[in-house]
């Protein structure tokens, strides 16, 4: 019998106490896609009795009902984007989303169908809506790129599994990245950011511990190094954000986090953080420091959404999107799936 597929029964983590605690929470993080691709490749597989008649699939749960959604949407939107013949300025842009949805689908494990190579005799079965529309455009995929990250978003925020909210967050943010370029390619409105900074007031609400401190201090030592070395608009941006997360370490004070501050980090000049995004070419080493500390904050933030309960993601959750779209100002590029390098 080929049964559903359950989404991976983890639960969110609890509070955070401590470097090896968040080291293990990290660890967690980035292994959400290669769980969830595993769940799905396993699960199901039961065994057969030949002298009875062929069970009907089991009922989704509703995480397995949001992974599979969204699953869907990327493959379709992978087949759709290599259906259009575009112009010139249009079309390396598609490539890239043909190549962010196509990964995707791996990461969500794939798009789950009852009865790969056809269902027995007598049983009914639909087949998952992925082909491309007839005659689809840029703004088609436009369209569905920003319905798709609004999706994904809202199943990061409502799902009870950790690493799916991890792995959703990371679709979401990868599609409106995409969305907002393909929207500058075809010389129309960009759709609106849900992204927001964290606040000292929403930090708050969250429980935060050394090591948090320690992130978000570091982010802000790499940031006032760009600030002392920079002028201009550069340097006017990395002050505005040297101030917010200096308010995000003593509101973390504040509320008892244990100081771990140090006086000086390592500044990875011109290497973002391993399985991040990577800078362009075309960067200085001081761009390049402050996507590398963008990066860290984006996976911090993800962590941090996974962690919590649905309840409590929205803030971890903007902040995540804010910081890339802070990485992407920077002159950096999002991977595939941000957040969970």
């Amino acid at each position: 019998m080929h049964a559903f597929p359950a989404a991976p029964a983890t639960t969110p983590s609890a509070p955070r106490r401590g470097t090896a605690r968040r080291a293990r929470r990290g660890r967690s993080v980035r292994a959400a896609a290669v769980a969830l691709a595993a769940a799905a490749a396993l699960a199901g597989c039961g065994l057969v009795r030949f002298d009875t008649p062929p069970a009907e699939p089991a009922s989704p749960s509703a995480a397995e009902v949001l992974r599979q959604d969204e699953a869907v949407r990327a493959d379709r939107l992978a087949a759709t984007v290599a259906e259009i013949t575009a112009a010139p300025g249009v079309a390396p842009v598609l490539e890239r989303v043909g190549a962010h949805a196509r990964a995707h689908v791996d990461a969500l494990g794939g798009v789950w169908v009852a009865w790969p190579e056809g269902a027995p005799e007598g049983v009914a079965t639909q087949a998952p809506p992925t082909a491309p529309p007839t005659g689809a455009t840029g703004r088609d995929v436009l369209s569905e790129l920003t319905a798709g990250a609004a999706g994904a978003r809202a199943g990061a925020l409502s799902t009870s599994d950790g690493h799916l909210a991890a792995a959703l967050l990371a679709v979401a943010v990868s599609r409106a990245a995409d969305a907002a370029d393909l929207a500058a390619a075809l010389g129309t409105q960009a759709p609106a950011s849900t992204a927001a900074p964290m606040t000292p007031e929403a930090l708050g609400t969250l429980k935060v511990d050394g090591a948090d401190v320690q992130v978000l201090d570091a982010a802000r030592f790499a940031l006032e190094t760009v600030a002392a070395r920079t002028s201009g608009e550069t340097r006017a941006r990395a002050v505005r954000q040297v101030g917010e997360l200096q308010g995000l370490v003593d509101a973390a004070l504040a509320a008892g986090a244990p100081d771990e501050r140090r006086g000086a980090y390592d500044l990875g000049m011109g290497e973002p953080a391993a399985g991040g995004s990577a800078a362009s070419d075309t960067l200085g080493p001081e761009q390049a420091v402050a996507v590398a500390a963008e990066q860290r904050l984006l996976a911090h933030w993800t962590s941090v959404a996974a962690a919590a309960p649905p309840g409590q993601r929205e803030a971890p959750v903007a902040a995540a999107e804010d910081a890339a779209a802070q990485l992407r100002a920077w002159g950096g590029q999002l991977p595939a799936l941000p957040g969970l390098g």
